[in-house]
């Protein structure tokens, strides 16, 4: 074997398997939606957007709703991050979560040469609404 096809297969390797266990994990599927007639602000950095589990009390202006449709078992940081990325885009201090559900749908199966069998196909629905806290100097662009 040369030397350079060594290090293809050395660094190839790694990297699909790496890319395949990632991508097998969970799949975040996002959609943003905002609202009509809101204002339109420019988007802002995603590490001062809040992700809240409860509406806040202050007085605000919602944006829009951010809907994450999850199928595998992502990491908590990981789905914050979609939501504050989705967020800031809308320009968005902050996006409380309005409904966080796990759909668990039953799915037999059967073939010639085993018994059937019985498995259960999780789905999570996660809805945020994007917010902009309402100032004295709050004007849209």
């Amino acid at each position: 074997m040369t030397a350079a096809l060594t290090s293809r297969i050395t660094i190839g390797v790694p990297l699909l398997a790496a890319t395949l266990a990632l991508c097998g994990c969970a799949s975040i599927s996002e959609h943003t939606q905002a609202y009509l007639g809101s204002p339109h602000f420019p988007p802002v950095n995603p590490r001062v957007v809040h992700v809240l589990a409860a509406e806040p009390n202050q007085p605000k202006v919602r944006l829009g709703e951010i809907i994450l449709s999850i199928d595998g078992n992502p990491s908590p940081r990981h789905l914050e991050a979609r939501l504050k990325a989705a967020a800031a885009n809308l320009g968005a201090d902050g996006v409380f979560i309005v409904v966080d559900r796990t759909h668990i749908i039953p799915v037999a199966y059967w073939d010639c040469c085993s018994p059937a069998g019985f498995t259960e196909d999780w789905h999570r629905l996660v809805v945020g609404v994007a917010f902009k806290y309402k100032t004295n100097e709050l004007k849209p662009s």
